[in-house]
């Protein structure tokens, strides 16, 4: 009986775990996407990107920081505006 009980408990524990790695490794992927995505369009609008801008925002952990660049980038005339550079 609690050996039962404790095959349980850790069988849900792995699971929960696993869950919380694939959620995890969902948002990372959703970051990243993001990243390339400003990177690209940053790329396009204002050719070649200097490598310290590059790192700056390859150093961006938020995907609304990332999305509001995103908007930025539609407006902006130079990666000043943008307040990056």
């Amino acid at each position: 009986m609690l050996e039962e009980t404790l095959i349980k408990w850790r069988d849900k524990v792995i699971r929960e775990e696993r869950q919380k790695a694939r959620r995890e490794a969902r948002r990372e992927a959703r970051r990243d996407g993001h990243r390339e995505m400003l990177l690209a369009q940053m790329t396009q609008r204002f050719g070649r990107l200097p490598i310290p801008v590059r790192r700056q925002v390859e150093e961006i952990s938020s995907i609304q920081e990332l999305r509001k660049l995103g908007r930025k980038v539609l407006r902006a005339k130079s990666l000043e505006e943008m307040g990056l550079g």
